[in-house]
């Protein structure tokens, strides 16, 4: 199973233990998890929200070879923001690919 850590979560225990980070979130998810977890892994991911998101889904800088910025900097904090961007920076790059 995976829990991820909302913002605030994160931000509080950003420095805390894994094994504390571990209990706290498992302890939350209690109702949703029906038995004990054996072993845990506690990733930390220090910026794993962008807090000056673009305002557009992705930046496009013309090459040779063109170059696309796109994630979820760019079209949303999250990972529909991520596939957003992802699209929409593909699109570009198919709009101004040569044709053959």
């Amino acid at each position: 199973m995976t829990i991820h850590a909302g913002p605030e979560f994160s931000r509080e225990h950003a420095r805390s233990d894994d094994a504390t980070v571990a209990r706290l979130l498992l302890e939350e998810a209690k109702d949703y998890v029906g038995t004990g977890a054996k072993a845990t892994a506690v990733y930390h991911w220090e910026y794993s929200q962008p807090t000056n998101p673009h305002d557009e889904p992705f930046v496009y800088v013309e090459g040779p070879p063109p170059l696309v910025f796109c994630g979820d900097a760019y079209a949303g904090p999250k990972v529909e923001g991520a596939v957003t961007s992802g699209l929409a920076a593909a699109g570009k790059l198919l709009e101004s690919a040569p044709r053959p």
